[in-house]
């Protein structure tokens, strides 16, 4: 697919970062949208998931600034903020600013400061900037692309959409949230012309949609990983069905909602039997059992992480597998959430075909084995800190 090179110095030093970060094991996005009673308040440059042991999940946000002027005291002061609004475990700035008292400034509000020196370091990283992949401006990009000839802002804001869910609801609500998004993409996969690039942004975006929905899923299981298969599975058909891993809250609102309907209304106690028996038989025809059966037999272990990672990756390959070339891993999970929403694996796999017997690079979640970036660790650069506080642990 070829496009247009979009961007600046910051742009393309978000794009070095999340390489870096890609590379030292994390899940990484970039430009979350964060909203506030519907109204987008900022994007989060780069956002950061890793899965560090068996229990804990942490989450972190990176702002990076690439500028002449970088000021980055208020950024550090505006990121701790921010991360405190979020409610995620860790930030991070990225400047090319080397004055000390950035440094001291950062300190005390437990931020992570990459400097000057780091940062030129990572931007002559040969490693980093040849990836193989797709920017994300040339991804967004294409995406409007298809808007436009649609005279539509569907794609755009099923891809926002899920995207800002990992900042709004991360856990069950995100993973409910991709999993109607990837349906989406689906459908105009399969509606397009194969081979197009219609299709191949559609599946691009089944992918990515997919990647959020695993990723959300290891995270909504966080606290489970020692408790038996049927228990995390019962805890996945519960949370797609009802947005709650217990089930408590949704389950209590229609408790309510019988409750008051059989003491007031008219011939009350049929009322309440039908609101319930129909509740109970839509939520029975969600057919979570076809997600929860597969991921709860591998989420403790980290393969949902590093499928997730895999996934992920392959949605913005510049070579993009088919359905056909992924992991049997990958295939297996991208088929339990299609076999879900009921569309065909053999038709996503026909709109995107590619000739498997020509030499073309895997998709792999391993990070890179080529060695460190740097010949000595820089301070704050380290990707397995203990857990601070108020990250996800069991």
């Amino acid at each position: 697919m070829a496009l247009a090179r979009p961007g600046g110095k910051g742009l393309d030093l978000e794009e070095v970062l999340k390489a870096y970060f890609w590379q030292a094991g994390y899940f990484v996005v970039r430009g979350i949208p964060f909203r506030l009673d519907g109204d987008d308040v900022t994007d989060i440059d780069l956002w950061l998931y890793e899965r560090p042991a068996a229990l804990t999940r942490r989450r972190l946000i990176v702002d990076v600034k690439n500028r002449r002027s970088p000021k980055v005291s208020e950024r550090i002061i505006w990121t701790s903020g921010l991360q405190a609004a979020l409610g995620v475990d860790g930030a991070i700035v990225a400047t090319t600013d080397k004055r000390a008292s950035a440094r001291s400034l950062a300190k005390p509000l437990n931020i992570i400061l990459l400097d000057g020196d780091a940062i030129a370091k990572l931007t002559h990283s040969e490693q980093l900037k040849n990836t193989g992949q797709l920017r994300s401006e040339e991804f967004d990009n294409a995406v409007k692309r298809i808007d436009e000839g649609r005279r539509s802002v569907e794609w755009r804001q099923n891809l926002r959409d899920a995207r800002a869910s990992l900042i709004s609801g991360m856990g069950v609500q995100s993973a409910n949230r991709n999993l109607a998004a990837s349906a989406f993409f689906a459908e105009q996969a399969l509606s397009a012309q194969p081979r197009s690039e219609q299709a191949q942004l559609a599946v691009r975006l089944v992918y990515l949609t997919s990647a959020l929905t695993a990723i959300s899923l290891d995270f909504a299981l966080a606290d489970q990983a020692f408790r038996s298969q049927e228990e995390r599975r019962q805890s996945i058909i519960s949370g797609i069905r009802f947005g709650d891993a217990a089930g408590v809250a949704t389950l209590s609102t229609v408790r309510a909602a019988v409750g008051l309907a059989r003491k007031y209304a008219e011939n009350g106690p049929a009322v309440a039997k039908q609101i319930e028996y129909g509740f109970n038989g839509e939520a029975e025809r969600i057919p979570a059992e076809i997600i929860a059966d597969y991921v709860s037999r591998i989420s403790a272990s980290d393969t949902l992480f590093n499928v997730a990672r895999e996934i992920e990756k392959a949605s913005s390959s510049v070579e993009l597998p088919s359905y056909d070339e992924m992991s049997s891993e990958a295939k297996s999970l991208l088929g339990a959430f299609l076999d879900f929403n009921g569309v065909s694996r053999e038709r996503i796999a026909a709109a995107w075909p590619r000739d498997v017997s020509a030499k073309k690079s895997r998709i792999s979640a391993t990070p890179a084995a080529a060695g460190p970036l740097f010949i000595e660790p820089e301070p704050g650069l380290g990707v397995r800190d203990p857990p601070r506080k108020g990250s996800r642990e069991g």
